[in-house]
């Protein structure tokens, strides 16, 4: 595979944003491929923003995606996928995001809005050529954690992308990450964004 698959999982701090990027990164390795990542951080403990660069391919070079060059957005926090997209996705490019909004200090101490989440997914759909909303909180807590969020995200980019790692790489990266019993939930969480992944590509077609 002469590609470069480049991939920006988007969040704030306390989502797991990082972990799901470790994820994704040794799901690749694990598929033969060379992979390179960097994180940046912006006060993440205190809930501020935090990105996670993912690239792997046969033949990688650098760790960071360039601007415009992302082929798949992650957000786990709906602002933030549109801030990063804004910066990095590809005009064919794929956003796939949370509805559930994390609202920072500034907005609960009502010094700042948060803007509407139909405004923030108009802004998305115009952005990508596909952008995805999913209700990965939800389905996170139905798996057995709010915490694994990203992970239902994860499980629905395999559904409705043709990122080349199979399906086995990540419970693998999963189980390897993870105590038996939160692996258990995360492997529930990848499943349920997979299985939603698959019902909304059956609706496009």
């Amino acid at each position: 595979m002469d590609k470069v698959w480049n991939i920006i999982i988007a969040g704030v701090g306390g989502q797991g944003v990082v972990t799901i990027a470790r994820i994704l990164a040794e799901s690749a390795l694990a598929s033969g491929y060379r992979v390179k990542t960097t994180d940046i951080v912006g006060g993440a403990q205190r809930g501020g923003a935090i990105l996670s660069h993912v690239r792997f391919g046969n033949y990688v070079y650098s760790s960071i995606v360039p601007d415009g060059f992302a082929d798949i957005v992650v957000g786990i926090e709906p602002l933030e996928a549109l801030r990063t997209s804004l910066q990095y996705l590809r005009q064919d490019g794929m956003v796939i995001f949370n509805e559930k909004p994390v609202y920072p200090l500034t907005v609960q101490l009502k010094q700042q809005k948060y803007p509407p989440l139909d405004d923030i997914k108009s802004a998305l759909t115009s952005i990508a050529k596909k952008a995805f909303a999913v209700n990965a909180s939800e389905l996170a807590i139905s798996a057995g954690s709010s915490l694994a969020a990203g992970t239902v995200l994860l499980g629905f980019m395999k559904a409705v992308s043709d990122i080349p790692i199979p399906k086995n790489n990540f419970h693998a990266a999963i189980e390897g990450m993870f105590a038996e019993k939160v692996a258990k939930i995360n492997i529930r969480a990848f499943e349920a964004g997979f299985s939603k992944g698959l019902e909304v590509s059956s609706q496009l077609k």
